[in-house]
């Protein structure tokens, strides 16, 4: 016989061995959560000790009162709202285990809650006291008020239902809880545990048991209660349901439910209830899995009462996943029809809508020309707008699948029927105006964003087709996108939109709100649009940015002044010369040469000189850079003497090597010599084949070979010059 007096247990807790807790929480839910397990593991060590202790008193004892002291309170603060807390008997690998189940997110093992000696102590007492009384499942509800709570603590410890395994030792039991006024609990005996020969996992099945057990209870419920059965049955079916957050058990639950009842009509009632009890973050992953199993099992074609039942779920799922409304929930349901499992009309309006536009783009993908012929021989203005609209109603369906040549046929056709002022061209160039200002400029956004290369050459052409409408997302991809060839491809597109970009390019610029590099990108742009109309503003603008601390924007800037000024920015090329970054300094050799600036051209012959002098690497990159830069103006005379002449004493001087191999002081760069034979094979006679063919005897490999090819052009223009 065990000792009358149990010493209370020093129930201290090591919160590394807290489970229950899901990792990835808050620092604030998770500090909460180890103080309500403190609580927790304090309330059932003190459960524990007052279900044994009270077994040797009787209810009034003294002994038995102080066992119960406070333990009301304990379990009443565990929880904020409506919950219960259960007990589960498991049979593990290493013997019976107890899980404890609710009030905290996650289940654990009773052992674990507990310091190694307590554990040691109660858990296996415990354990051998839930045996005695044949429980796999002990539940208490946060409803139960402090009497209830009381009765139930005596009828747990009282001596002549210690044991309850035979049939009318658990009537009896049942019996002492009904005639108390206690019926916050639910149990399940081993004997009522369901269905071991359904494959299910044993979470579900121990829910299923307890939702049989509480519904047979109803009537003795309704009794002692005094509500409506209903009522009673939704209550029981939610409190079963509330500790299951698994979408698996969720979904097992539901396609067992047939086990809780023989009844078919209450099997649906239940089945409805399973279903609109789900929360809407379960809600999601338990259509999932119950979809991947109605798959499964519609493969087997056994059409018998599961497959039936499955079929009748798959309504009921859907509606609910119809009324949840989020987008989640609607692509599930989109899946639900395409396995043709709901019709059409099950669908919400947004994605019945988009499902009917489907179809519709189906049809005009495999009838094509049909589609434009009804639109070009419309003979009212109804007609006309009928299939105008069904064009514009395609078009996001028509981006999504990457049908761009067909987007771009629908564009030139209306702007097609307005250009030529066919009898449709107002209504034409209305539809066009609203494609712009719609949505259709921002999907092609996105596409051009997220595409690869070849999307965006597609998308290219669409842009410009736009014109006005594309602008601003256009300007919108210059801000935001990293990547360079994005931005490049989206200036082309600008580029192609011509002369009707410039007005709001130049807007954005006198903003003064815009970055460097998108700066950069619209100057280029700019640049581009041959307009005689914004030439001047755009000159003015550009000469706003050559003084810019960023050497890029500078660079650009002198560029589109070139473009757009000509001569004109002849004193801010000439300044640029000094400029501190190489590639500005490149940049304003490039621009004088464009000019024909003799100035410029100038300058750059006494620059060789002093480069000839004083050479360096930075020198030697500039150096190569004005031979360039001369074939782009001409066989200039600068100082009595031409560039051909020029460039010629540079190669006898510093580029043809002597009789015995070795060149004069500061010999040019193999770069420069490539370049001035590309000058001179475009502004070369016949002074330059004499001196060239004497650098191609005294160099090799690509040099000669290079030297070779500027002799045969020079050559072929002079032929060419000479014929009558």
């Amino acid at each position: 016989m065990e000792e009358k007096k149990i010493s209370k247990p020093d129930y201290g807790i090591d919160k590394k061995s807290l489970g229950g807790i899901p990792e990835g929480l808050p620092p604030e839910e998770v500090e909460r959560l180890q103080q309500l397990q403190v609580k927790l593991t304090d309330f059932v060590l003190r459960l524990i000790q007052a279900f044994l202790r009270t077994g040797y008193y009787t209810s009034d004892h003294p002994e038995s009162k102080k066992a119960k002291e406070g333990l009301f309170q304990s379990f009443k603060v565990l929880f904020e709202e409506e919950d219960e807390l259960a007990f589960l008997v498991r049979e593990e690998q290493g013997g019976q285990e107890i899980f404890v189940e609710g009030v905290l997110p996650e289940s654990q093992k009773l052992s674990r809650m507990m310091m190694k000696g307590m554990g040691e102590l109660y858990v296996p007492k415990f354990a051998k006291y839930m045996e005695r009384k044949d429980l796999i499942s002990l539940t208490l509800k946060s409803r139960m008020g402090q009497n209830e709570f009381g009765a139930f603590v005596d009828i747990m410890s009282e001596p002549t239902l210690v044991d309850t395994k035979r049939k009318q030792d658990q009537d009896r039991f049942a019996q002492a809880l009904y005639s108390r006024g206690i019926f916050n609990i639910s149990y399940v005996f081993n004997e009522e545990f369901l269905a071991l020969e359904r494959e299910m996992p044993w979470r579900a099945r121990l829910t299923l048991s307890r939702m049989r057990k509480d519904i047979k209870m109803i009537p003795i419920l309704q009794q002692m209660m005094g509500r409506e059965i209903k009522d009673i049955r939704i209550n029981l079916l939610r409190d079963a349901l509330r500790p299951i957050r698994q979408s698996d058990l969720l979904c097992a639950i539901l396609r067992n439910s047939d086990l809780v009842t023989s009844s078919s009509d209450l099997e649906e009632t239940i089945e409805d209830e399973i279903v609109s009890s789900l929360k809407k973050q379960y809600l999601l992953n338990t259509s999932k899995i119950f979809l991947r199993e109605h798959l499964e099992l519609k493969k087997l074609q056994k059409q018998d009462a599961f497959e039936e039942k499955s079929n009748r779920l798959v309504k009921k799922i859907s509606r609910r996943l119809k009324d949840a409304a989020t987008p989640e929930t609607v692509n599930l349901l989109e899946e639900f029809f395409r396995h043709q499992l709901i019709n059409l009309e099950d669908l919400p309006p947004a994605l019945r809508d988009k499902i009917v536009l489907e179809r519709l783009t189906d049809k005009f993908l495999r009838y094509t020309d049909q589609f434009f012929l009804q639109l070009d021989q419309a003979k009212d203005k109804e007609a006309f707008l009928n299939v105008a609209i069904s064009f514009v109603r395609m078009i996001p369906e028509l981006i999504r699948r990457d049908r761009f040549p067909e987007i771009l046929r629908i564009f030139e056709t209306l702007k097609g029927h307005f250009h030529e002022r066919r009898m449709w061209a107002l209504l034409a160039g209305q539809v066009l105006e609203e494609i712009g200002k719609g949505t259709i400029p921002h999907l092609l956004k996105e596409k051009f964003l997220k595409g690869k290369k070849e999307i965006r050459a597609a998308i290219i052409p669409l842009f410009a087709a736009l014109e006005v409408g594309a602008i601003s997302v256009l300007l919108d991809i210059l801000k935001s996108s990293q990547d360079q060839w994005v931005r490049k491809n989206a200036c082309e597109a600008l580029i192609q939109i011509g002369p009707v970009a410039a007005i709001h390019l130049l807007k954005e610029l006198e903003k003064q709100q815009t970055s460097a590099e998108t700066i950069c990108d619209i100057l280029r742009v700019l640049g581009e649009i041959k307009s005689q109309e914004w030439q001047a503003p755009l000159a003015k603008v550009a000469k706003s940015f050559v003084t810019h601390e960023h050497s890029r924007l500078r660079e650009q800037a002198i560029h589109t002044l070139c473009q757009a000024g000509g001569p004109g920015g002849e004193e801010v090329f000439l300044s640029s010369l000094n400029d501190p970054d190489l590639e500005v300094r490149k940049r304003a050799i490039w621009c004088l040469a464009m000019v024909k600036s003799s100035r410029g051209i100038g300058k750059m012959v006494e620059m060789l000189k002093e480069y000839s002098a004083t050479p360096s690497p930075q020198n030697d990159k500039l150096e190569t850079y004005i031979y360039f830069a001369f074939g782009l103006s001409g066989n200039m005379a600068i100082d009595g003497k031409t560039l051909e002449q020029i460039l010629i004493e540079m190669i006898e001087k510093r580029g043809i090597k002597g009789l015995l191999g070795f060149l004069q002081k500061n010999p040019l760069t193999d770069a420069s010599i490539v370049a001035i034979c590309d000058t001179l094979a475009k502004i070369g006679t016949g002074e330059s084949v004499k001196v060239l063919t004497r650098l191609e005897k005294s160099q090799k490999g690509t040099l000669a070979t290079k030297t070779r090819e500027a002799i045969k052009k020079i050559e072929e223009r002079i032929r060419i010059s000479t014929k009558p």
